[in-house]
């Protein structure tokens, strides 16, 4: 039995935070993908003294602290916005999230494409500049996005991704589409980009219900706005890369993850004190840290393996889980230890994904498998398993002691589902 799933209407940032089972979540959006050593150490420091002790990282490459306190709520926005974690204008902490990819230089190309998206989506697409248009201000689940050249956060599903096509100029690409145009420069293509923000928001309030995800307007067609007509479309667009493993990658530092996309904020704060105030330490797609291997006073594989992976092979990059049980109140089980428990038991070359409900919150397009929790006709949790491609079409359920006891019961029925 599906109980029913209750999905909420937008994401949570610092001016406007989310209400939990267990307090408040408060985002911060990174500018750049990229925060100083100082201001994790902000974070930390928060985290510990106000909120759960972690820092959470989203698959879009957000930092968010869960758990904060009524009372504490304009103290922690306060530092925040001290800090220079978030802005201190509303309306600018509104306006479209402008993810950015973590592997850039300061000054080139892709790096100067994310600094002036996002200098137009604060003047241009905040819902006071969208009010001045006669227009609702767009869905908080609406996202821009800056990819790499190789674009290895293509799967990410962001509404409108731009990224600089190597020897073509600047594509952008709308929703999951596998079509794109071209723009000769970075201007155009920016342009071009608020141009369908703009459409999008005045198509999607004619439809009931409002959609909070370009996509669903496009079914519609596509935007019929000039400056894509005079855009070029390039017959294929380039190969969806590979994320990054734990370890150093030349040009761009050494890559850590987090168990479960959950930083220690104890970790952190020790971490940050390692390094000069000023220095760059930056979040990927793939729940996991860009630390400047050359600023380090200890070596990166080191660092504390409880909290930290630092090498390809660790198991726990095979499982990822959302918040569950008890901080929930949708979860039926806790998903987090389970995904843990059950890391090591997975087959190769299989990512599991465990959620405590069947809204499949933080699911990542890795996962291979999914595990997640309903209820039973007699009120009982009950856990059922399937691919991720068809986890609407019948999982397999599975008694939740029998799943808790003995975690080498899922080996075998993950193994089971690709035969």
């Amino acid at each position: 039995m599906m109980a029913a799933i209750k999905v909420q209407g937008w994401c949570p940032t610092a001016w406007q935070p989310m209400r939990a089972q267990d307090g408040w979540m408060v985002r911060v959006r990174p500018h750049c993908a990229a925060l100083s050593a100082a201001q994790w150490g902000v974070l930390a420091e928060l985290a510990l003294a106000h909120a759960h002790p972690q820092i959470e990282l989203t698959r879009l490459g957000n930092v968010q602290l869960r758990g904060v306190g009524e009372s504490a709520l304009e103290t922690v926005r306060a530092r925040l916005i001290a800090a220079r974690l978030v802005p201190e204008d509303a309306d600018a902490d509104l306006a479209p999230a402008v993810h950015c990819t973590p592997l850039y230089g300061r000054g080139d190309p892709t790096h100067a494409l994310a600094q002036l998206l996002a200098r137009a989506a604060v003047q241009r697409l905040t819902p006071q500049a969208l009010a001045r248009r006669g227009l609702a201000a767009l869905p908080s689940k609406f996202g821009l996005l800056v990819d790499d050249p190789a674009r290895r956060m293509q799967a990410t599903g962001a509404d409108l991704q731009l990224w600089v096509a190597q020897g073509q100029g600047h594509g952008l690409a709308l929703a999951h589409s596998s079509d794109w145009f071209c723009f000769a420069c970075a201007q155009d293509a920016v342009d071009a980009a608020v141009e369908i923000a703009l459409w999008f928001a005045a198509e999607r309030v004619a439809l009931a219900p409002a959609p909070t995800r370009l996509r669903a307007v496009l079914r519609q067609g596509m935007p019929p706005l000039p400056a894509l007509r005079k855009a070029q479309r390039p017959v294929a667009g380039p190969a969806h890369a590979r994320a990054l493993e734990p370890g150093p990658h030349a040009g761009h530092g050494w890559l850590v993850g987090a168990p479960l996309g959950r930083v220690d904020a104890a970790a952190m704060l020790a971490l940050s004190r390692q390094l000069p105030a000023d220095a760059e330490i930056r979040i990927t797609p793939w729940r996991s840290l860009l630390l400047p291997a050359d600023a380090m006073v200890a070596p990166v594989d080191r660092l504390d393996a409880a909290q930290w992976i630092t090498q390809p092979a660790d198991t726990r990059l095979k499982v990822s889980a959302c918040t569950g049980a008890p901080r929930c109140a949708q979860g039926h089980v806790p998903a987090q230890p389970l995904a843990l428990a059950l890391a090591a038991q997975l087959p190769p070359h299989t990512h599991l994904h465990v959620s405590g409900c069947a809204k499949f919150c933080a699911l990542g397009p890795d996962a291979s498998a999914v595990l997640f929790a309903s209820m039973g006709a007699g009120g009982e949790a009950r856990l059922n398993l399937c691919r991720a491609e068809q986890r609407s079409a019948g999982p397999s359920p599975i008694s939740w002691p029998a799943a808790s006891d003995a975690p080498a019961n899922i080996k075998k029925l993950l193994h089971d589902l690709y035969l």
